[in-house]
């Protein structure tokens, strides 16, 4: 088995590891085991869990926003954000480590916290996009728009944080009506602000 071979078996093994106990609960040593080799093998690949996990966090993270751009545009603005939240809400339902990982805990690790805090600002950015696209905004603030995107963005982020917390301890909900709860809850705080004639 070639090094970059033997290191994607590390990270496959990694990340059923993580998925089952979480970042703290699980060990180097569990680790090794899953992949098959010894403890020492596996810190001549990841010095640290530090290390190994924020490498799969920042994959996972990667794959949750990979397909964003690949999005259709809407022809309104309610579609284009229910698109967003169903195509987040998909990937969470058919990647439960994922889902784990960046939703369902933080990690006390300092190292990782900031993994898991730059995709975080990821999200942010890519909501951000899509609030732009969002025309005639009556905002009630003075600020300048592309500010308001940024905050707004922020706080539809914290809602979808909030509620895909939730939905890992509800998962007796279908995906659909954490969509349309999702949706309600962002478009009737927006659907106010919009001015559909301009």
């Amino acid at each position: 088995m070639s090094r970059d071979e033997r290191r994607e078996r590390i990270l496959a093994a990694a990340a059923r590891v993580f998925a089952a106990s979480g970042y703290d609960a699980s060990g180097m040593r569990e680790v090794a085991t899953a992949a098959g080799i010894t403890t020492p093998v596996l810190y001549d690949h990841f010095p640290s869990k530090a290390r190994l996990y924020a490498g799969l966090l920042e994959s996972e993270v990667d794959s949750l926003l990979a397909g964003w751009d690949a999005l259709p545009q809407s022809d309104t603005a309610e579609e284009l954000l229910r698109g967003r939240v169903a195509a987040i809400f998909a990937w969470m339902e058919t990647n439960e480590r994922g889902w784990r990982m960046i939703f369902a805990e933080t990690p006390s690790d300092p190292a990782v916290a900031e993994v898991h805090r730059r995709g975080q600002v990821r999200a942010t950015g890519q909501l951000t996009k899509v609030f732009a696209q969002v025309p005639g905004l009556a905002l009630t603030a003075d600020l300048p728009r592309d500010r308001a995107n940024e905050a707004l963005a922020e706080a539809a982020k914290s809602a979808l944080n909030a509620i895909a917390t939730w939905w890992w301890s509800n998962r007796d909900i279908p995906r659909e009506q954490v969509v349309a709860l999702t949706t309600d809850l962002l478009w009737r705080g927006l659907g106010n602000l919009i001015q559909e004639d301009v």
